[in-house]
C-alpha cells in the first residue's frame, strides 16, 4: 500500500503542466525566420525554416522558464503583410469550409445508399444512381460506417 501511494505521488510531480505561448515569427530579408515570444520578448532565436525555428524556441523557452521542453506549447503567429494575413485567412476558412461540405455531402450520400438498398436496389445499381463505385456504397452501407439505428 505504501508503494502504490510512493508511485502515485511520484506519477503526480512527474506530471507538468503544458503552457502555450504565442511564437511571433517574421521573415527576415536574409531568408531567415526569427521568432519570439510574445508573452516573454527577451526570449528570441532563429531558424532557416518555421519548424526550426519553433524547435530553437522551445529549447530557448524550456532553458528560460528552467521547465521541460514538453510542458511547452507554441502557437505560431507569423507576421505578414495585411493582404497576405487576409488572403492565408481566406484560404483557411475555404479549406474549413470545403472539410465540413465534404462530411455533409458523405452523410446524404450515406442516407442515399441506404434509402436505395433499403427499396431492393442493388449495391451495384445504387453506385451509378449516386454516381460512386458500388466498392463505395458498400462502406457506406457497413455496420462500422453507418449510424446505429434504434429498432422499433
Amino acid at each position: 500500500m505504501a508503494d502504490q501511494m510512493r508511485n502515485d505521488t511520484d506519477t503526480n510531480m512527474k506530471e507538468e503542466t503544458v503552457t502555450t505561448y504565442t511564437a511571433r515569427l517574421e521573415h527576415e530579408s536574409d531568408g531567415r525566420w526569427s521568432v519570439e515570444l510574445e508573452e516573454e520578448p527577451r526570449i528570441h532565436t532563429w531558424g532557416k525554416t518555421i519548424d526550426q525555428a519553433l524547435t530553437r524556441m522551445r529549447e530557448a523557452a524550456a532553458l528560460w522558464f528552467q521547465t521541460e521542453e514538453a510542458s511547452i506549447e507554441l502557437t505560431a503567429r507569423p507576421v505578414l503583410p495585411k493582404s497576405t494575413g487576409r488572403t492565408v485567412e481566406q484560404a483557411r476558412k475555404a479549406r474549413d469550409q470545403a472539410r465540413t461540405a465534404d462530411r455533409l455531402a458523405i452523410e446524404q450520400t450515406r442516407k442515399a445508399a441506404i434509402a436505395l438498398t433499403t427499396r431492393g436496389i442493388s449495391m451495384r445499381d445504387a453506385a451509378t444512381i449516386l454516381g460512386i463505385s458500388h466498392q463505395r456504397v458498400h462502406q457506406l452501407l457497413t455496420p462500422e460506417t453507418t449510424p446505429s439505428r434504434k429498432a422499433g
